[in-house]
Parts: C-alpha cells; structure tokens; sequence
C-alpha cells in the first residue's frame, strides 16, 4: 500500500473520529465543523503524526481529546501521535479575550486565555528543559542568561526548579531577597542578570517536600509578585521532567521559545525525546537543542575524547527536525567556575566560547521573530 493511500485512510478515520466526538457534550469545544481541524499527517519511523487545531482549547480538553483519538482510532489504521498547533496567533488570543469558547455544559470555559497571562515588562519568555536531571541544564541556563546580559540585553533568570534550586550558588548570590513597599520580591542582581531562586528563601539543606498544588501556588508567585521590571528575555530554569512545573508555566505564560538540554548518550536522548515532545504537545515554539557534556576535554593536552558517544545528538536533531545550537564539552574549568559562583562566559573566556553559539541563535530566533 502506498504511502499516499495510508494517508488518505488514515486522513478519513481521523476526521470521523472528530465528527462523533463533537456528538458529545464532552466535546463540544470542537465546534461545527470538527473534521476542519485536523490540519496535516506526516509519516515517522514509528508512527504518523496528526497536526490538529486547537484553538480555543485548554490542557484539559486537549488530554481529553487525545485519549479518545486514541481510543476510536480503528485498530486497523497505523499508530497516530498528536501534535496541537494553534491556527491564530497567541497573540491575538491574548488582546482578544472575547474569543474565548462558551462554557461547556455550565462549567467554566477551557479556552487558552482563561489563564494565559504575560509578566508585565517582560518581552520574550524562553524555557530551558531537560527530560533528565543531570545534564547541566541550569549551568546552560545560567550562561544563557550572563551571555544575554554581556549582548546589552535586559535579562531575568528565574529559577523555577522548586525541588533543587541552583541558580543562587552558580550566580554566586545568597538570599534573602528584598521586599518592596508593595510586599512584592526585588531580584537580586549579578552580572547585569536580575536573579530569582527559591533557593533564596530556604535552607540549602532542608528539601522541599510539597504537593502539587502548592507548587502550582508558589510558581504563580515567582512570576507575578516580583519587581522585574523592563526585561528583554526572562529565562526560565525548569526542573527536569515533564509534571506540575512544567504544566502550570506553559498554562499561565506566553513563552516565546523552548530549549531543550541533553548529554549525548542514548538514555539522556531517550527522556529529551520527551521533553522536545512537550514542547511540540502544548504549541511551544522549539528554539533548539544544547548538547552539554559533548565530550571530554584534556586539561593537559586538549585532546577530545566522546565518553558519552558520537553522532546521537545529530541523529536526534535530523529526526525531530530541530537545530543543535551549541556543543558544550565536559571541561573542569566549566565545572569550577560553576561551584564558585563564576558563570564562565563572564570569567574564562577561553571556556566560555562554547556558550557563544547557544547566545547568538536565540538572539537570531528573535530577530527572525
């Protein structure tokens, strides 16, 4: 069978299942013409991936959604993979709050601009992830954000990684912060990056031992009741994973761009999957891929050496259709600078060059923008 007619079938089974989706009260946020909504299907390795509208939809319904897709998919079709993508601009959902879809059977509107709510001052929001803990996703971030602020930029980091905050020890701070009049937090400032961590309000050895809602509640905090001023980019260190972090930022904020982080060996490639995956899910735009700990560099001889393997990262970039935006090695003066509160970008030049690439494209994703 050719590639064409999978195509096809599989296109007229998608499009049925919508139709008796939108049959029940569950779903009637897919409006009247639910067959409109599945924009493409495009062939993986493993499976196809169905590109559908989501406009007016909120997380819940897209869940919802998914799992009845996959559900009532005849079992004869090929495995689908869906992927929401947003026909009209958030922008425009955001000045537009009249767009809002009606409630569902009494209950309160899912549209997207029920919560979506930009930081006032704040520009350009971009989320730094990683599937997998471990992979010096924060010291990216951190570099990310000196390098910014070196470019003239106006910069914010806020570390978002309630569980293991570790922005204030690689930006040499310690907290408390500041409070104004108006009982709202004042970052600290270092490097010409205003600074906000949990870990400025606790004990560097006490864990955090909370649920999720009051994590959710906590969040909400860090990006509403601080003074952050003008900024051109905020970047947020997110914790490792895919749970309520993750969720409650993409539900609230207006980001700009995601980056993902990742070693080079497959089982860190393998949770980056999931985390790109994310991103692609709840319609946040990819900026790029960072390979941190690309390989081994001598501190004697300079020799390179891949400890953690070659040519995955460009596998992985091929199949998901993503740029590598800079190749960090695994060096002892990145890791020194790093537990003395010295972002190298800023304190050893000849090391920091490697985060020179990661800060030159996101400033040309925002000039393309």
């Amino acid at each position: 069978m050719s590639l064409d007619t999978v195509r096809k079938d599989l296109s007229l089974a998608l499009q049925k299942v919508l139709v008796n989706a939108a049959r029940e009260s569950a779903f009637g946020f897919l409006g009247s013409a639910p067959e409109q909504r599945l924009i493409s299907l495009e062939p993986t390795e493993r499976s196809w991936v169905a590109h559908i509208a989501s406009d007016g939809f909120g997380l819940d319904q897209k869940i919802l959604l998914e799992q009845y897709i996959t559900t009532e998919l005849p079992v004869e079709m090929p495995r689908v993979t869906v992927y929401y993508k947003r026909l009209k601009s958030l922008g425009d959902r955001i000045q537009n709050p009249q767009s809002a879809p009606a409630p569902v059977d009494g209950k309160k509107p899912f549209g997207v601009n029920q919560k979506i709510k930009p930081i006032p001052g704040v520009k350009r929001i971009i989320a730094v992830s990683s599937g997998k803990g471990g992979v010096g996703k924060s010291t990216v971030s951190v570099n990310l954000a000196v390098g910014l602020a070196i470019e003239g930029h106006k910069v914010g980091l806020l570390d978002a990684d309630l569980y293991g905050p570790s922005a204030a020890m690689l930006m040499g701070l310690e907290g408390p912060m500041p409070v104004s009049a108006q009982q709202r937090m004042i970052p600290l400032e270092k490097y010409g990056v205003k600074v906000v961590s949990f870990g400025f309000m606790t004990d560097p050895y006490t864990p955090v031992i909370w649920r999720g809602p009051m994590i959710t509640k906590a969040l909400e905090q860090l990006f509403y009741q601080v003074e952050w001023g003008e900024l051109d980019e905020l970047i947020i260190d997110l914790p490792p994973g895919t749970g309520d972090v993750q969720l409650t930022m993409i539900e609230n904020l207006p980001l700009y761009g995601g980056i993902v982080v990742s070693t080079p060996q497959a089982i860190a490639l393998l949770d980056a999957h999931k985390g790109l995956s994310m991103f692609e899910k709840l319609q946040v735009p990819i900026i790029g891929l960072v390979e941190n700990m690309a390989h081994f560099q001598c501190g004697v001889c300079g020799h390179l050496e891949d400890i953690f393997g070659q040519d995955q990262i460009e596998q992985f970039s091929v199949q998901r259709k993503v740029p590598i935006l800079a190749r960090i090695p695994l060096n002892r003066s990145i890791r020194e600078a790093s537990d003395e509160g010295r972002p190298v970008i800023i304190s050893d030049p000849s090391c920091g060059r490697y985060y020179r690439p990661l800060v030159e494209a996101v400033i040309e994703y925002g000039n393309r923008q």
